[in-house]
This record gives structure tokens, C-alpha cells and sequence, in this order.
């Protein structure tokens, strides 16, 4: 659900995903497992994330690579919650969006009980914004698959269904790599993607959908044998309920002179759009160095920078060792305020708390070792920590082993 991180995205900081940069398909056959954990502060988000991975390589002109992923996920993320009935039970959303919960009430000249819809205050003091705790399992699966031309262009076609109690999540995408020139030293590559997703909303206690289309241009150039780079244009285009179902906002509304709580209010589409390039060059005789810049930009008044180098260093036939810096910045959405301040929003304007949508910085710090155990087998090791500027911070770590035949 949107309350709750994607393990495949902890390493990507952005205000929104892009499509994969697409090089060249051909690994080499492989089988590898994954276990990630994932954990963040002030008793928030824990995931524990395993991946499985298949990679074979048919005759010279198709190769496959199918994924299979189970994670479950548990803690806290802050929302406004009602005082007295908390973050349970018997809310329902009305049309305007506000909240109503069920209360009893003594009538004090029958001291009859009776059940009554309250949640309007005069004030914002009969509101809390705190961590709600949540637990859920995801599974998904990823299959892609490339045909290589004569001219060993590649087409690739891929496919990726992901599944939990309150949402699903189902994508296709189609891509091209088409060499400029006979040593495949310049390419270009044109990708699209499609993604359905189907999210249950229990406050209007529905399922309500919405679409992701995702387009990338990218040119990659081998410059010599030490140096290569790429270059990305990308355009997303988001439509349908964007709103989390989860995060709740402080609502004053006019017509009775109260604050509500309310269900988050976010427009119903987002068109966004960028830039990436990467440099990969040799430092030294064992130092690859590898150089990026991301820049991201939609009409939610969101733009993002993203700054990641990445060394990988041979220490010897054995061992690979690969320290990582990643500098990341945006500013909030124009419909965006902080939940921690107490800020509240009037009747009608779009709203939302939800922290990924506000005004930060963060710093990445990670390192990654890979060592060869014995003909075909390499173990992997991964671990980062993340400080943002809103006083987040998260660490993961990850173990993998993977086998080529």
C-alpha cells in the first residue's frame, strides 16, 4: 500500500520512480537469492524482503530473467487520528471527505445510551497525529524477456504483478535497443510502460484505481574501454484516485464552524518528467567510478536533485568492494503541509501530510561487497544508511548468493 516502502526502491531516493536504464540484456546464466531487512526510526517502517532471481541465456538470440519476491512489512507511519476512538473502527468518509466516527451517547433525561456520528471539534485539540500501526505481506513477480536481432538489436518485453491485502499492482512494458553502429559502441533506447493499480480504500470502504504511463529515451555511449555513458529523458503521466488511502489531514470547515478530520486530497493527476545521466570511467587500474545526476520535475510543483557516486574497486580476483554517496533534494508539493506542526487546511483545497510529499534533503551513505566463493558462486553484501533533513533516517542491509552456469 502507499503507507508502506517498496524494498526495490529503498536505493532509489526521488520523488518518483523512472523506468530501468536499459544497456545491454545479455548477463550470462544465473540463479540468486536475496534477503534484505529494512528498518526506520522513531518505530516506524520495518520490511523484511527476500528475492529469488532466474537469468538463462536461450541459444544466442533470446534470453530470460524472471523474479519472484515476498516481503512482509510491519511498525508504524504517523496520521491524524481521532482522540478518543483512535485510529479504529467505525470511521467512515463522507462525500465532502470528513470523517465521522460512532460514539456513544448518554441522553441525561432518559440516561438512554444511543450511538451517535461525531467527530467535528472546536478545536484541534480532540485530534492526535500519531503512528498507526500496520502489518501486510506482499508478493510479486517480474518476468522479462529479450529477443536479439540480426543486427543484435534487442527487444525486450516485460511483465510485473505485485499483490497484498489492499492493493495490486499489474505493468507491461516493451522496450528497444538499437545500435548505431556495428561494434555497438552508441545505442539508443526507446522504453514505455503501462501499470494498473487497484488500491482498497476503507474509509469509503471501495476499490478505486489508478494508471502510471512511463516513457524513456535514453543514448549510450562506449567512449573507450575505460569510459562510457548514458544519457535518459523521461515522462510519467499518473491518473486517477492518487490519493493515499491512509493519510488523513485536519480539515476546518466553514459550514459548521469545526475541525474535521478528513481523508487526504490530492489531484487526480500528476505528469512528470526529467533528466538522468550517468559517467562510468577508470580512475585507477582496479577503480571504476561510477557518476550520476537525476533531475525530476511534475506539476504538483515538485522538482528533485539527485547526486550518486559509486566506486568499485578490485582488491584482488576475490574480492570487489564498492563504496556509495548519494545526495538527494526536493521541495514540497503545492498542496503539501506538516502534520508534526499542526497545520490544517479549509474545506476545499487539496491537502496531504504525507512527509514524502514535503520539503527535505538527505544523505546516503553505503558500501557493497561482493566475494567469489568458488567457480560460480559469489556472495554479496550491501548495507546503507539514509538522514533526512525531516528528522527520517533509515538503515538496510542485504545478503545475496548467486550461481552461474
Amino acid at each position: 500500500m502507499q503507507l508502506k516502502p517498496n524494498p526495490l526502491g529503498v536505493m532509489v531516493c526521488g520523488a518518483a520512480s523512472t523506468l530501468p536504464l536499459i544497456l545491454h540484456a545479455a548477463e550470462g546464466d544465473k540463479i540468486g537469492f536475496k534477503q534484505m531487512r529494512y528498518h526506520e526510526s522513531d518505530d516506524r517502517i520495518s520490511v523484511n524482503y527476500s528475492l529469488l532471481e532466474i537469468q538463462k541465456e536461450i541459444g544466442t538470440d533470446h534470453s530470460v530473467r524472471a523474479t519472484l519476491s515476498f516481503d512482509t512489512i510491519s511498525g508504524g507511519t504517523p496520521i491524524w487520528v481521532d482522540a478518543v476512538s483512535g485510529a479504529s473502527g467505525s470511521a467512515t468518509a463522507q462525500a465532502d471527505g470528513r470523517i465521522t466516527v460512532l460514539q456513544n451517547w448518554v441522553d441525561e433525561e432518559t440516561n438512554e445510551t444511543r450511538t451517535v456520528e461525531a467527530g467535528g471539534n472546536i478545536s484541534k485539540n480532540g485530534f492526535v497525529y500519531r503512528n498507526t500501526q500496520l502489518e501486510d505481506e506482499r508478493r510479486a513477480i517480474n518476468l522479462r524477456l529479450t529477443r536479439r536481432t540480426p543486427d543484435r538489436d534487442e527487444i525486450t518485453i516485460g511483465g510485473n504483478y505485485s499483490e497484498e491485502s489492499d492493493f495490486t499492482s499489474k505493468e507491461g512494458s516493451l522496450s528497444y535497443l538499437y545500435n548505431l553502429d556495428a561494434s555497438r559502441n552508441r545505442s539508443i533506447t526507446l522504453a514505455s510502460s503501462y501499470q494498473l493499480n487497484t488500491a482498497f480504500h476503507p474509509l469509503y470502504a471501495t476499490w478505486k484505481d489508478f494508471h502510471v504511463i512511463q516513457t524513456q529515451l535514453g543514448y549510450t555511449h562506449t567512449f573507450s574501454k575505460y569510459s562510457l555513458g548514458q544519457l535518459n529523458l523521461f515522462h510519467s503521466r499518473q491518473s486517477g484516485t492518487l490519493s493515499n488511502p491512509y493519510q488523513t489531514i485536519l480539515r476546518f470547515y466553514t459550514t459548521d464552524g469545526l475541525f474535521w478530520r478528513a481523508v487526504e486530497m490530492r489531484p487526480d493527476t500528476r505528469t512528470s518528467s526529467g533528466i538522468s545521466g550517468t559517467l562510468v570511467t577508470k580512475i585507477f587500474d582496479d577503480t571504476a567510478l561510477h557518476s550520476s545526476y537525476r533531475f525530476y520535475s511534475d506539476d504538483w510543483k515538485m522538482d528533485s536533485h539527485t547526486l550518486e557516486w559509486i566506486a568499485h574497486t578490485r582488491l584482488d580476483e576475490d574480492w570487489v568492494i564498492s563504496p556509495m554517496l548519494r545526495y538527494y533534494t526536493q521541495n514540497q508539493a503545492f498542496f503539501h503541509k506538516s502534520g508534526a506542526s499542526g497545520d490544517h487546511f479549509n474545506d476545499i483545497e487539496f491537502g496531504s501530510v504525507d512527509q514524502r510529499l514535503g520539503d527535505y534533503h538527505s544523505t546516503t551513505l553505503g558500501i557493497g561487497i561482493e566475494k567469489k566463493l568458488t567457480e560460480g558462486w559469489q556472495l554479496n553484501l550491501h548495507a546503507a544508511s539514509q538522514k533526512q533533513s525531516n528528522g527520517l533516517n533509515m538503515t538496510w542491509f542485504s545478503l545475496g548468493i548467486d550461481y552461474g552456469f
